[in-house]
């Protein structure tokens, strides 16, 4: 007998009736239905839904699972306290199957969410009219002005029509746009959004910056067939730009290279071994573009670290010298004080005189080269010279932090100059045999991998130019600083614009952000297997003697006595645990579909015949009834 069984036992035994035992069953039943009847209704709430409709401000309502699908089940959203947590989309040829609550392969998914309203946008295109009719042989009125041509939406339509999903807004906002305190929580960024990101690279994109007969223009792609060559150069540009600013929420270059534990105050006029006032144009071409330096120039970064653990260094400054002993000195972040005595920059720079230049702007534009070429194409230079300019109010060379603190200062002034700055020294960049956009339409058409011999690995080699300004090993001794980072930010932005239309790896189980679907069944199976049977000895009952003996499958289970404690008051109740004897006649012995039955006495006179799948039966009629009540 099972342990349900001793417990009907017990509880007969207790009762001290059988029709209170078989009441108790009923009601035990009936809850069990009501049960059923409730979750099911509740765990169905989602496909009762499709009947009307599911949107975004309905999905979440009900109880359910987290993972829901929007209409089409191309793209799905994690639910969370009744609301959306985020927004994701299964990759091409995938669509969200709710029974393993993961993409899975869309052969293989059945879909049947409708929409509340249409979800495309109304074509851009006029649709074909009635025919024309045929005009007379001449003309009563001559026309007064040329035909208006057919508007044309760019090169950069599709590119930016694809931007527009709600999905990869809200993937770009909690994957690419946010930064990490010290304790690394993350937070949205306040100075780089998603709105101000799109804004900045249509204009720069469409109009893009045209200055002294150079036309500057960001490369989205100009057709569909290598919209995806677009989506790799901003996600080439936004892994430099989240490694130097985003992650930090900051528009100002930070205070990081520390020297022997501390960190020299004249971090300003360069870090990681390099000099930004030394930085000028070398190109001949460009010589006159570079910043003159002002050693009486005062300047003060208006952005702090929020990142830095224990008492992080006071922002980026330079200021002239008071006198010959005037020293820029350290920042203890342990102990949170400042030194004045002298301590040099890896340089060896002991003050701030003319050390004005650091990194501003979302990819932290530094050096006298480097922010003098916006001045030059973008700000009051371009403007005062040649009448362009798209700041024509901002001297970047006299005022190098109007781009992060002045009145005229922007989000859109971040973005546009960080763009334009990689336009210049990135998209354009070409020397001896190795191009950028000759290498990036080979990193695309390579199904976006590198060869394994490859030489000069893609983003690597990007990361190279963008900090050392050349693309080999050996071509400068400037270090690539946070590379790994780089590579990692890179791979996350191609991950989130799903750079690649068919999978190429198998997909994992779990149904995180981004990753490739797991294929499975399309209808969930349950496998339902009947419980073993169990012939150990169940544990004792108060006032039950156990007469008998168990199969013979273990070992042979010697009759036990269990005489009722001195305290108790049940009635003795005694229980046969022998087998029916075999039949003596030529009979076929009846065979039963009860695994073992045994003579239950109760109250010393009352008997009935208790079958151990009892229990089981009472469930599988309970959710038979309850199947019946749903459909």
């Amino acid at each position: 007998m099972t342990a349900q069984g001793w417990w009907l036992a017990g509880l007969a035994g207790r009762s001290g009736s059988w029709k209170d035992l078989r009441h108790s069953i009923w009601i035990f039943n009936v809850g069990i239905v009501l049960t059923l009847i409730f979750l099911l209704r509740q765990q169905s709430s989602i496909f009762t839904l499709a009947a009307e409709c599911v949107s975004p401000a309905n999905v979440c309502s009900g109880w359910g699972d987290p993972f829901r699908p929007l209409p089409g089940c191309k793209e799905y959203v994690q639910c969370e306290r009744g609301a959306i947590k985020f927004f994701n989309t299964c990759m091409d040829g995938t669509l969200f199957d709710v029974y393993v609550q993961a993409c899975n392969w869309d052969y293989d998914t059945f879909c049947d969410i409708e929409t509340c309203a249409p979800s495309m946008k109304p074509t851009l295109h006029p649709t074909t009219g009635p025919p024309t009719a045929f005009p007379s042989a001449a003309p009563s009125v001559s026309p007064s002005s040329s035909p208006t041509p057919e508007p044309s939406f760019g090169p950069t339509y599709n590119f930016f029509y694809s931007m527009e999903a709600y999905t990869m807004k809200w993937a770009f906002q909690d994957t690419v746009l946010v930064a990490y305190n010290a304790n690394g929580i993350k937070f949205p960024s306040t100075r780089y959004t998603y709105d101000g990101m799109i804004t900045a690279v249509e204009e720069m994109a469409s109009a893009g910056i045209q200055s002294d007969g150079r036309d500057f223009r960001f490369y989205v792609g100009n057709e569909e067939s290598n919209l995806q060559y677009g989506r790799t150069n901003l996600a080439a540009f936004l892994a430099m730009a989240m490694t130097e600013s985003i992650l930090y929420d900051t528009c100002d270059e930070l205070n990081e290279a520390q020297v022997a534990g501390k960190y020299a105050i004249s971090n300003s006029c360069g870090q990681h071994g390099r000099s930004y006032q030394d930085e000028v144009c070398t190109n001949p071409a460009e010589a006159i573009m570079s910043c003159d330096v002002d050693v009486n120039m005062v300047v003060v970064s208006s952005s702090t670290s929020i990142n830095q653990g224990g008492r992080p260094p006071p922002p980026l400054s330079c200021r002239p010298k008071a006198d010959w002993s005037d020293y820029a000195g350290y920042w203890d972040s342990r102990t949170g004080q400042a030194s004045t005595n002298p301590y040099a920059n890896t340089l060896g720079r002991i003050d701030t005189e003319g050390c004005c230049f650091w990194g501003r702007g979302v990819l932290l534009t530094r050096g006298v080269c480097n922010i003098g070429r916006l001045n030059y194409y973008l700000g009051k230079r371009a403007h005062d010279e040649r009448g362009e300019g798209r700041f024509p109010t901002i001297d970047f060379c006299k005022d190098p932090e109007a781009t992060c603190a002045s009145d005229s200062s922007t989000e859109t002034m971040r973005w546009i100059t960080g763009l334009f700055d990689w336009i210049y020294r990135v998209q354009s960049y070409e020397a001896d045999s190795w191009s950028y956009m000759k290498a990036l339409r080979k990193f695309v058409d390579n199904g976006f991998v590198d060869d394994d011999d490859e030489r000069y690995p893609f983003i690597d080699t990007v990361s190279s130019v963008f900090v050392r300004d050349c693309h080999d090993i050996k071509c400068s001794n400037l270090q690539v600083t946070k590379k790994d980072a780089r590579r990692f930010n890179f791979y996350k932005v191609m991950e989130i614009m799903k750079m690649t239309d068919k999978p190429t790896r198998k997909p994992t189980q779990n149904p995180t952000a981004f990753n490739e679907p797991t294929p499975a069944p399309s209808k969930p199976k349950i496998e339902i297997k009947p419980p073993p049977p169990v012939w150990s000895q169940p544990p004792p009952i108060p006032g039950v003697t156990l007469t008998g003996n168990l199969p013979s499958t273990t070992d042979d289970i010697s009759p036990a006595s269990t005489n009722p404690s001195p305290t108790s008051d049940i009635n003795p109740v005694v229980v046969n645990l022998t087998p029916p004897a075999p039949s003596t006649n030529n009979e076929e012995p009846q065979q039963s579909d009860v695994p073992f039955e045994g003579l239950i006495v109760l109250n010393d006179n009352a008997a009935c015949s208790c079958s151990i799948t009892g229990v089981a039966w009472s469930l599988s009629i309970a959710i038979a009834i309850a199947c019946i009540v749903l459909n």
